[in-house]
Formats: structure tokens, sequence, C-alpha cells
């Protein structure tokens, strides 16, 4: 392949990543917005009548969950383009505006090409999730248990008595209270140390650069 055919080929590779990029940010975008319109219907509807139950909050901590788990798997395809999308920047596009000073390694062509012959994923599942959730689902964590409190709190009837509030934690016949405050308390708490254990998308962007190039 000679030089033109090879800046040719170049350019076209980073449109078709960055019109992937632009479409996997769009569905990113639409899941966020599912589990904030759902959290707000689901919210309005508990607190909206006495007689709705608590649990249905429950419930919606439930679909936050789901929610997560989707857009996780749509954040590690977005951040391959966008990893594919940075090393081209960097790599081909900074060299050739300023040859002689590009930042990264010269071996970015095998790299890219190795990648391209076996695509993967350049972050895990979980490290994806942990990401999504430090950047929007611990909010909505957090409003929904706040909400799910003052239910229990003011409906049916102002709460009188710390007992009367444990009371208030059954789920019918099935769950008793006290395995309810458990479950919840945990949900809550793995999710806070999971959101703020995780890096900084920053930081993630310079290890998963050094890790891949290390692997090549």
């Amino acid at each position: 392949m000679d030089d033109a055919s090879f800046h040719m080929a170049v350019v076209h590779l980073y449109r078709a990543e960055m019109s992937r990029m632009t479409v996997w940010r769009s569905r990113l975008d639409t899941t966020s917005n599912w589990a904030i319109l759902l959290t707000m219907g689901m919210t309005t509807f508990a607190l909206g009548a006495p007689g709705t139950p608590h649990f249905i909050l429950l419930l919606g901590l439930s679909i936050i969950g789901i929610c997560l788990i989707i857009e996780a798997r749509r954040y590690q395809h977005l951040h391959h383009s966008k990893w594919r999308l940075q090393l081209m920047e960097q790599s081909y596009f900074g060299e050739a505006l300023c040859p002689g000073e590009c930042a990264m390694s010269d071996d970015w062509r095998r790299v890219m090409s190795a990648d391209l012959r076996q695509p993967h994923y350049t972050i895990h599942w979980t490290l994806a999730a942990r990401l999504r959730l430090r950047r929007n689902y611990l909010m909505l964590t957090y409003f929904v248990t706040g909400v799910w409190v003052t239910k229990l709190l003011i409906h049916p009837s102002n709460v009188s008595s710390a007992a009367e509030l444990y009371g208030r934690l059954v789920v019918g016949h099935f769950l008793p209270s006290w395995f309810v405050l458990t479950s919840a308390a945990a949900f809550v708490s793995v999710a806070t140390v999971l959101a703020v254990t995780t890096p900084s998308e920053e930081e993630l962007e310079q290890w998963t650069k050094a890790r891949h190039f290390e692997r090549r």
C-alpha cells in the first residue's frame, strides 16, 4: 500500500470509528434516560397515594440495577471506539501535524492492526459498570433510597416511634423487616464503595493506553 492509499484508509477508518462512537454514545444516553424516567415515575406514583406499598421503591432500585447492567455493556463498546480514536488522533494526526514529536509509541500501527484483526474490549464489564455507577447511577440510588425512607416516615401516617418505623419495613408475609433493612442497606453500601473506589475516566484512559502497548 502506497502512502496515498494508507492515508486514505486511515481517514476512512477514523470516520467509521467516529460514527460508531456516536452511535454508542446515543445508546448510552438512551439507557440513562430510561433509568431517570422510570425512577421519577415510580417515585411520583409511590408518594402520590398513602395506600401505595413502599416496596414499589425497592423495585425501583432493582430497575436501576438492570439499567446499569445494560449501560455497562454499551459503555464497553463506547470506550473501545474512543480508545481507537485517541490512538489515531495522538499517533497519526498528531505526528502528521508536527512530525517527530509523537507523544505515543511509534508502534501504534501494529497495536491498531492487532486490535482490528481480533477486536476485544479495552475494559472489563465490571469496571464499566463501576464507572457508570460513579457517573450517574449512584445519585439515582441515593434519590430512590431517600424517597423510600420518606415514604416509610409519612405513609400511611406520620411515624411516631422507631419501632413503628421498623415494623413498616415488612413486605407482606414473605419478607420480614430485618431482611428488607439488611438487603437495602447492603445494596446502598456496596454501590457507594464501588463508586468511591473507582478511578476517574482520565486515569483509566492513561492506564488503558499503557496496558495495550505493553500487551502488543
